[in-house]
């Protein structure tokens, strides 16, 4: 059995799940692990969330774990940009560390929303894509909320239709035990008439947005139009989610709807919710939907993607489950979709 040996590149919540993932896996080595936390640096990679020792000690010196012997490099990086632009166009602070593992001479796999990018941002694609292909390696980016779901899956499931005329994705998470320190973008607990939506709309749609550009490409809808919009929802009750309150007439929820128009009628389109407490509020509503209407109509209902027990796992499994697939790929830029089918490393 060939074994890849793997670096992990931020070891937060996602990382996490990796170094998990990696433990129970014969086919992965983990020979390296970088962060620069002070709390994290100096422990043992595996150790510092309750895991059985790595014998892989966390590192700041990222150029020296990057020189390591290794076939891949997991980047779990936060989204950073431009100072000003929060557009994909803005996107070369994360080029810039993608493109410093690259010229490592490692593969590089991420969540970060470095996709669809030869239509977004094409000087961005062409930094990334030319120092991948100088360098040997390959760059793939896995997918949207969380993993594969979005754009992967719906492209995926469009196959089995002889002729498709839209596709809608929705989808939701409940943010009242998310304890990573991103989740303070969404201003829950905050005055909407003081919060600054269009910051947030910016961040968010420029992250999910491209799914349904790239859907509408795939599947071959044509469109003729793209918008984003944002509306901001309150709370009708007390809600008191661990990291603060949420009182009544305070931001509870935010709805982000991308969406390809034709004619002005939406062919394919992103719905997602992010809120606290769904269970005090169930408006607006949380479902994991993926609706393709052709010939045949189909409509997938996923259930449990989300978790309060390792929510993390299906946004860092699907970048563990494509390392063979990553590692044996051409050089360059190449999509998670252009790859073969992933599935479980042994």
């Amino acid at each position: 059995m060939k074994k890849y040996r793997v670096i992990i590149w931020g070891m937060g919540s996602v990382g996490r799940y990796a170094v998990k993932m990696i433990q129970g896996k014969k086919s992965l080595d983990l020979v390296g692990a970088i962060d620069t936390d002070p709390m994290k640096t100096g422990r043992d990679a595996g150790e510092l969330f309750g895991f059985p020792s790595t014998g892989v000690i966390i590192s700041d010196d990222i150029d020296q774990v990057l020189e390591l012997e290794a076939d891949v490099v997991l980047l779990y990086l936060p989204t950073i940009y431009e100072k000003g632009n929060m557009r994909p166009s803005g996107y070369r602070p994360m080029a810039e560390n993608i493109c410093r593992a690259l010229k490592a001479k490692k593969n590089v796999l991420t969540p970060l929303p470095t996709y669809h990018l030869h239509k977004t941002a094409p000087a961005i694609y062409e930094m990334i894509n030319q120092c991948a292909i100088e360098n040997g390696v390959t760059f793939v980016q896995q997918g949207i909320f969380p993993g594969l779901y979005n754009p992967y899956l719906p492209v995926v499931l469009a196959s089995m239709a002889g002729r498709v005329d839209r596709v809608i994705i929705t989808g939701g998470e409940d943010d009242a035990n998310n304890a990573s320190p991103w989740v303070r973008v969404f201003g829950y607990g905050k005055d909407p008439a003081q919060f600054n939506s269009q910051r947030l709309k910016d961040i968010i749609t420029s992250y999910y947005g491209p799914t349904v550009m790239e859907i509408a490409d795939r599947v071959g809808i044509e469109y003729d139009e793209y918008v984003e919009e944002h509306e901001i929802f309150t709370a009708e009750v007390e809600m008191n989610p661990p990291w603060g309150p949420v009182k009544p007439g305070s931001i509870s929820a935010h709805l982000f709807s991308m969406r390809c128009l034709r004619d002005g009628q939406e062919v394919t389109g992103f719905h997602f919710v992010h809120k606290v407490c769904h269970e005090l509020q169930p408006n607006p509503p949380i479902s994991d939907t993926i609706s393709i209407e052709g010939e045949p109509n189909i409509k997938i209902n996923i259930q449990g993607m989300l978790r309060s027990a390792e929510p993390f796992a299906s946004s860092a499994a699907p970048s563990v489950n494509l390392i063979p697939q990553c590692v044996e790929a051409p050089a360059g830029i190449i999509d998670a979709l252009d790859l073969p089918a992933s599935k479980p490393v042994r």
